[in-house]
């Protein structure tokens, strides 16, 4: 079966825009791995969704906003990690750790980057 006909299945069924408690979508995205389909709730994925494929497909999607050196997914009794090198500089706040905005201000307590 195709996507656009899986799709239209959706909107045949009266889901593709959630039902009314449920009408919270995330973004969209394709990447080489997954691609989303927020009107139906649906995402489709090229590795198979074990803990392993979990960590592919986050790592793909968030490895260019964030700094991750490390991800752990677990699911009944199985778990995974990896590990990656820090590839973005941070600043970070000498009093508390926490990563500075663009302004050079930490959003917790205030302290300003001289």
């Amino acid at each position: 079966m195709s996507i656009p006909a899986i799709l239209g299945v959706y909107e045949k069924q009266g889901i593709k825009d959630g039902a009314p408690n449920n009408v919270m979508k995330g973004p969209a995205f394709k990447t080489e791995l997954a691609t989303a389909y927020p009107d139906c709730r649906l995402v489709v994925t090229k590795e198979t969704m074990t803990v392993e494929g979990m960590i592919k497909i986050v790592y793909e999607l968030l490895k260019d906003k964030l700094n991750i050196v490390k991800l752990t997914f677990s699911s009944g009794v199985n778990l995974a990690s990896e590990e990656y090198e820090p590839h973005l500089e941070v600043d970070r706040c000498p009093l508390c750790g926490i990563a500075l905005n663009e302004d050079g201000v930490c959003p917790k307590c205030g302290y300003k980057k001289p």
